[in-house]
């Protein structure tokens, strides 16, 4: 159950759960895709939820654009720590001074 909820909400930080290196890189890139999927997607119902309610005159519409924009700046602070695994650069860990 650990791993479940690290792999889920912690991709970048589930590098043991996986036997070997590149079956978590496989992994990562797949859980990447997903993510700027998803993220599209609030895109696209945040500019939706804006229009309609432009263009209806009703204010409640487009105050329902905080949610898909807040899903989709989530996603990013996820991608961005994902991409830099990726790149090779482990942001998670600390670095000592020497």
């Amino acid at each position: 159950m650990r791993d479940f909820f690290r792999k889920f909400f912690l991709p970048w930080t589930a590098v043991d759960c996986f036997e070997t290196e590149d079956q978590f890189q496989v992994w990562l890139r797949k859980r990447y895709k997903g993510f700027t999927d998803a993220r599209a997607v609030f895109l696209v119902l945040a500019a939706v939820c804006l229009m309609t309610g432009y263009f209806s005159g009703h204010r409640p519409i487009m105050l329902l654009t905080v949610l898909p924009l807040a899903l989709v700046l989530l996603l990013t602070m996820a991608l961005s720590k994902t991409e830099a695994l990726m790149d090779g650069y482990n942001n998670t860990e600390t670095s000592e001074k020497e």
